[in-house]
């Protein structure tokens, strides 16, 4: 996004200013600058390039500046008036999820992706611990027994999330977080250096009484994990009975703290057949949005091969899904990498779907470790221990930066920039055959 000069023949009360005061006090939970990269952020991932001037515009409104005080600095010309109109209106339709591929705006340029855009993560999740109260039969953590970091540890681990590393957001992951007992310390913490918190969690140990604590300590939004659209499946999947209605019972307490809540579904062979029931149930409880990704066959679920799902057959689940999203009223987000080969998220209107692995997600484990992903326990350095600045330069940083996990017919593809080859960990477990047209 950028302003710039045009010719004006406007007149000067075209363009009066004091609506972007207004409209900057609105938005500026939602947005972030950095720097480092000309990023601005719409928490928690979307992210746009900005022009110098465009940093330095928005720099100053967010440091509680006026527009007029910025326009006294600069010169309050028609032409002035004019750039920063339009650039606002961008802005505006950004945040309000308006923007589209190769419209013509004033202040919005497109360019040809090159696969080189943001030098930090745009994300970050901290996993507080690998211990969880359900037995979900996919889950990633596999074993439980880990340690975990002390309260002052995970708030010096969030210090430099938000310092160091520049990302503006943190989800609660685990495991579940709501086993510990300093989560909504942690959440105030986090909150109080100026973080956007989102809790990841499946919904079973909420109460009245710590969802007000969370929603007290600065708790942005969460995320509920669902696996089924009744007890049936969804007990069924995460091996305790009775968990379905305490999900529920979750997200209500959630709803009625007014705590932004969106549920997110693991597909899996146990629940591919049942998927349009849940879109169906999120409907029914009054939720805007809802979220799935594909099983990744690793943890609990590496030995599970009766429950993967193929590149070969996820997307015509997901365009199914997608409609009776939209027939449902519900915005249907699809968060795994896709080979695009095989499905194109983008012709379908849900984005470019790569894998993020270290690159655009920061990813911590419960011992402070910068992992490629919550999925891939291979740690690339200490956050704990060492300066961001340090990891984020080093060679295994390098690799995974270069995308030199990506299986080689990929990197000779032409749409190798948009999916980056997708999962590796689910080529390591299922074998390179779709890549060559076997099934």
């Amino acid at each position: 996004m950028e302003y710039r000069r045009h010719d004006i023949h406007n007149t000067r009360t075209d363009y009066e200013p004091g609506w972007i005061n207004e409209f900057i006090e609105k938005v500026k939970p939602y947005i972030y600058v950095r720097e480092i990269d000309s990023l601005l952020i719409l928490i928690p991932n979307q992210a746009y390039k900005l022009n110098q001037s465009g940093i330095t515009l928005l720099r100053f409104l967010l440091e509680g500046h006026t527009i007029e005080e910025f326009l006294d600095t600069v010169g309050d010309t028609l032409d002035k008036r004019r750039e920063i109109h339009y650039f606002f209106c961008d802005l505006r339709a950004a945040v309000r999820g308006c923007l589209r591929e190769n419209e013509k705006r004033e202040a919005v340029t497109y360019y040809q992706y090159d696969g080189t855009f943001n030098e930090y993560p745009v994300l970050s999740e901290i996993a507080v611990t690998y211990r969880c109260n359900l037995r979900c039969n996919f889950c990633y953590v596999g074993d439980r027994h880990y340690g975990e970091l002390s309260t002052s540890d995970v708030k010096k681990v969030l210090h430099k999330i938000a310092r160091e590393a520049q990302v503006p957001s943190v989800s609660f992951t685990g495991g579940e977080p709501m086993l510990r007992t300093d989560i909504g310390e942690l959440v105030a913490y986090a909150a109080g250096i100026g973080m956007w918190t989102n809790l990841i969690t499946n919904g079973v140990l909420l109460t009245s009484q710590n969802v007000r604590q969370l929603k007290d300590a600065g708790l942005s939004s969460a995320q509920v994990s669902i696996e089924g659209p009744n007890c049936d499946v969804h007990d069924q999947i995460t091996g305790v009975a009775g968990s379905f209605d305490k999900t529920l019972n979750g997200i209500s307490l959630l709803k009625d703290a007014r705590i932004p809540v969106h549920t997110n579904t693991t597909i899996s062979q146990d629940n591919c057949a049942h998927l349009e029931g849940i879109v169906s149930l999120i409907s029914t409880l009054g939720l805007k949005r809802l979220s799935m990704n594909q099983l990744i066959p690793c943890g609990t679920a590496q030995n599970r091969r009766d429950l993967w799902i193929s590149y070969s057959e996820i997307g015509e689940h997901i365009i199914r899904l997608k409609k009776r999203a939209e027939a449902n009223g519900v915005t249907f987000l699809w968060y795994s990498p896709v080979p695009m080969c095989l499905f194109n998220p983008i012709a379908h209107g849900l984005g470019s779907k790569s894998c993020a692995a270290i690159t655009g997600l920061l990813s911590i484990d419960p011992l402070g470790n910068i992992l490629p992903c919550s999925s891939w326990r291979m740690p690339v350095g200490s956050l704990l221990k060492e300066p961001f600045k340090d990891i984020w330069q080093s060679t295994m940083h390098m690799y995974f930066k270069n995308i030199e996990y990506a299986p080689d017919a990929c990197h000779e593809c032409l749409d190798f920039d948009a999916c980056k080859g997708a999962c590796p960990l689910y080529w390591k477990a299922c074998g390179l055959k779709e890549l060559h047209g076997k099934p």
